[in-house]
């Protein structure tokens, strides 16, 4: 089950997404910090993504039968985390509909970019990283094993500084007073 939703989030969350903003702007919205910017700028998009190619590593391992899961689950516990991986797929998906050609993976400081506020980023300003987070619950519990747990962990992590350190006090930069406004009526992940 594992590698069906990575599977899913690679094909549909991250390429689907390129070839959409592509389509629509010319522009595929992949932002990679310069190699000049800050350790703070470039050191936690690069363990998130390495986040990502460990787990598919991993999961590519245990589908060919290279490596066990730690633990046996029952079919019960990996529908349930097969639940919520798909779950956190598809508000992850909405969610980068609903910012439409605002989206962007990374930031880059020189761009003015809309603040959208409307639909799941009425609740929330995160709501692409909350479906990522409900994806990498449906990962551990599909594929129970400490090395998944790791990957999991560091891209949460990784996904904390982003926010925190960059994505925030650029969106306050440049939309001042109305990002204020929209951080006291919203949470920073959560949609409800």
């Amino acid at each position: 089950m594992a590698i069906t939703l990575l599977v899913s989030f690679l094909t549909l969350a991250v390429a689907g997404r390129i070839l959409i903003q592509y389509y629509y702007t010319g522009d595929h919205g992949v932002r990679v910090a310069k190699p000049t910017a800050a350790l703070i700028e470039i050191i936690p998009g690069a363990t998130f993504v390495l986040s990502f190619l460990v787990s598919a590593v991993l999961i590519l391992l245990q589908h060919f039968k290279l490596m066990n899961p730690w633990q046996f689950s029952s079919s019960l516990v990996t529908l349930t985390g097969a639940g919520l991986g798909f779950g956190g797929i598809v508000i992850t998906l909405v969610a980068q509909l609903q910012m439409g050609q605002a989206w962007r993976i990374g930031v880059d400081p020189s761009e003015q970019t809309e603040l959208i506020t409307a639909g799941l980023y009425a609740k929330s300003r995160n709501p692409i990283y909350f479906g990522i987070f409900l994806y990498w619950i449906g990962i551990v519990i599909s594929f129970p094993h400490p090395a998944i747990w790791v990957c999991a962990v560091v891209c949460w992590f990784s996904i904390e500084v982003i926010v925190r350190k960059i994505e925030e006090p650029y969106l306050l930069r440049l939309h001042g007073k109305a990002f204020e406004d929209y951080v006291a009526q919203s949470h920073r992940y959560r949609l409800f």
